[in-house]
């Protein structure tokens, strides 16, 4: 654009700086931001400020993400906090995630996506209290899920899926399946401490897999659609079961297209 003569503007930078983040270029978005006001003199507004948090936090650099909120010229919205929330997750930062938390229940106290988050976050951690604490906050305080839900589609059927859904017709060899598969992804190194609740183990995209390996050809694609973000859990496994059944999956979440194959994602972690 610049060698062209074309001045960028405000959208410029936010599609420059979310492409750093997908690609963890944190030296080049550092760089790019900084040139918004010193070298185009575009003020940096909050949009901006929130793709460096996340630019930062998904690279690690969660303390370092979280004093650039604190340099912020203007109050952090709830996108602020829910990215940094969000780099937690990633790198296991309890401290810091419960204090994106606290922002987080003034800014948008009714999004139960926070506290699903901080409640993962606990689970990897393996604070169990803290599970049960955003449990009990969520109930208490009225706060309505959006219950996840995945779907794939056979002979011309849409078959939906809920987590520990059990109103199949097939169930019971869902479930079989279900089990064979899991214990088959363990014998080729996927590890699933964090779920000593069966819960994770049931999610909405496995049983919606386990159908789709009971009722597909060996070796054709699977495709699944998921109306919420797939957790950490399930990108997990889906990596593992694309090179341990030899399948290619596409899995569309909330926030993008995931295309796995041979136990990798094309989002690169990054979702």
């Amino acid at each position: 654009m610049t060698s062209e003569g074309l001045k960028p503007n405000e959208i410029t930078f936010i599609g420059v700086l979310i492409a750093c983040t997908h690609l963890g270029l944190v030296s080049d978005g550092k760089k790019y931001f900084s040139s918004m006001s010193e070298v185009h003199g575009v003020a940096p507004r909050v949009e901006h400020y929130g793709c460096m948090v996340d630019l930062l936090g998904r690279s690690g650099h969660v303390q370092e993400a979280r004093q650039l909120i604190r340099d912020m010229p203007f109050e952090p919205d709830a996108v602020i906090w829910r990215a940094l929330l969000g780099a937690c997750r990633i790198h296991k930062n309890v401290e810091v995630a419960e204090e994106a938390m606290s922002k987080l229940r003034v800014l948008d106290p009714h999004a139960d996506g926070h506290y699903v988050l901080l409640s993962n976050i606990y689970a990897q951690a393996n604070a169990w209290e803290g599970v049960a604490e955003m449990r009990k906050t969520l109930r208490r305080e009225s706060i309505q899920r959006i219950p996840g839900r995945s779907s794939i589609e056979w002979q011309n059927t849409i078959h939906e899926f809920v987590s520990g859904d059990r109103s199949h017709p097939r169930t019971e060899e869902i479930y079989e399946v279900l089990e064979e598969m899991m214990n088959r992804l363990r014998q080729a190194g996927y590890i699933d401490e964090q779920s000593k609740e069966r819960a994770l183990t049931e999610h909405s995209e496995k049983l919606a897999i386990a159908f789709g390996l009971l009722t597909t050809p060996a070796r054709s694609t699977l495709r699944i659609t998921k109306n919420l973000r797939a957790c950490e859990d399930c990108h997990s496994a889906i990596k593992f079961i694309s090179s341990v059944y030899g399948r290619k999956l596409i899995v569309r979440d909330r926030n993008r297209f995931h295309h796995f194959d041979q136990g990798q994602c094309s989002c690169k972690d990054y979702w």
